[in-house]
């Protein structure tokens, strides 16, 4: 059992294995005198079955079965006295033909974790982002309620304009006949609120109540398949103009919130609430940049079993996340291909962070990993039950530390790098997805 140099990648490793014939002949036999035991032959009561029919019919079996124990065995002991940590099944092969009463022998190639080393970042411009919420971005957010709340009274001879609720019958054509889902009656939309796409609310705007309008618009090159760059035909009739009327900003629409103290609480909770909202989306902008700045700087190799193994695991994840959203389950299997960069990145972060946790003494403490899951909690009504929540499951609380470690090695690296501070503005931030 000796290791030999590396062959095709930095990682790879192989191992001489031997196996003991005479073990290997009476581990068979052992195997065979319990099938034996249990062995049912007609004409032969359970147990009582000749040892040479056993044989005829289990034999290969227990040869192969007692093989693989022997291997495995020998394997393992290879590994413990090569002293490798290993990444991944081996593959074994045989050395030439097994011949009766001479010893077999194996070559087990297998790959082995990298010895990670962490980056010097002392160059690597990174980058934290910041984004301050002030009264203005509390009022957007109020005026944006306003209008989730707003009523409508219809306009006598009403023009389609921005912010007025429309309701129109419309048809739609491709080549000159109705395509499905292009046509509908007493279908209503506030004209600039997205419902609808850009260049059909620009038809619209404009038409007068009882105004019957035909026109061509393209969709885009993204839309759905079957309409996607098309340009189809509309014909639209314009059947009602209302305006909206927002609630006024008082007690009563506090309270309708929720809030009962009144519209500075109001206001105290919702500035709170965007201050929570906007910290989350920077801190995961911040790193995002940091860890692709890792992914960049790590250089090390990555063993090829791990990258197939996580290909495999995120090209399933897709396909049950697309069944989960009610789409259609691909007739064949994704190609794993596709995830191959990404795959590569989430090993080669692991690995890497794996190190700094050992390296730089960074693997979360029970008190961060609770000031986290306060912090979470303090949203709620109820933020102790929140809590409870948290830590009644091993798998929400490992997220937690997950996350807590992810903040850890994000500020340890910006501490390293050459890191400068960016301003966000609110109104992009929180367009973000």
């Amino acid at each position: 059992m000796t290791e030999q140099q590396p062959t095709k990648s930095s990682l790879e490793r192989t191992l001489d294995l031997t196996v003991s014939a005479a073990q290997l002949k009476a581990d068979t036999e052992t195997i065979l005198r319990k099938r034996a035991k249990t062995a049912k032959v007609h004409g032969f009561r359970q147990g009582k079955v000749p040892m040479t029919m056993v044989r005829q019919m289990y034999g290969a079996q227990a040869y192969m079965d007692a093989m693989n124990n022997l291997l495995n065995k020998a394997y393992e002991e290879a590994v413990q006295a090569a002293q490798l940590k290993v990444a991944g099944a081996p593959t074994i092969e045989p050395k030439g033909e097994i011949k009766d009463d001479v010893d077999p022998q194996f070559t087990a190639t297998v790959e082995v974790f990298p010895e990670v080393e962490v980056p010097d970042l002392s160059d690597v411009e990174l980058k934290r982002f910041t984004c301050e919420v002030t009264d203005a971005e509390v009022d957007k957010t109020i005026e944006i309620m306003r209008k989730q709340r707003a009523t409508f009274e219809e306009e006598a001879d009403g023009v389609a304009a921005a912010e007025k609720r429309v309701t129109i019958d419309f048809v739609g054509k491709l080549n000159g006949e109705p395509f499905d889902g292009g046509s509908a009656k007493d279908f209503a939309f506030v004209i600039g609120a997205g419902q609808m796409l850009p260049d059909f609310e620009k038809a619209v705007d404009g038409m007068k109540t009882g105004e019957k309008k035909t026109f061509e618009m393209t969709f885009p090159a993204d839309y759905v398949q079957h309409l996607a760059g098309k340009t189809v035909e509309f014909e639209v009739e314009l059947k009602k103009v209302e305006n909206a009327k927002l609630p006024e900003v008082d007690a009563a629409f506090a309270e309708k919130l929720g809030i009962t103290e009144g519209v500075e609480k109001m206001r105290e909770e919702i500035a709170n609430n965007l201050k929570r909202e906007v910290k989350a989306r920077i801190t995961q902008q911040t790193k995002d940049g940091v860890m692709n700045a890792l992914n960049a700087a790590a250089k090390f190799d990555l063993p090829k079993a791990l990258v197939a193994d996580e290909q495999k695991a995120m090209a399933d994840a897709f396909v049950q996340n697309m069944t989960a959203r009610g789409m259609q389950k691909p007739e064949k299997p994704l190609p794993v291909e596709l995830f191959k960069d990404g795959a590569e990145r989430r090993i080669r972060l692991g690995l890497l962070i794996d190190a700094l946790v050992q390296k730089e003494n960074l693997a979360p403490t029970e008190e961060e990993v609770d000031a986290h899951i306060a912090e979470l909690a303090a949203s709620y009504e109820n933020p102790e039950e929140v809590k409870q929540w948290f830590k009644s499951d091993r798998y929400r609380m490992s997220d937690a530390r997950a996350f807590v470690l992810e903040n850890k090695v994000t500020e340890w690296a910006l501490s390293k790098g050459k890191t400068t501070e960016e301003k966000v503005e609110f109104d992009k931030l929180m367009g973000a997805n």
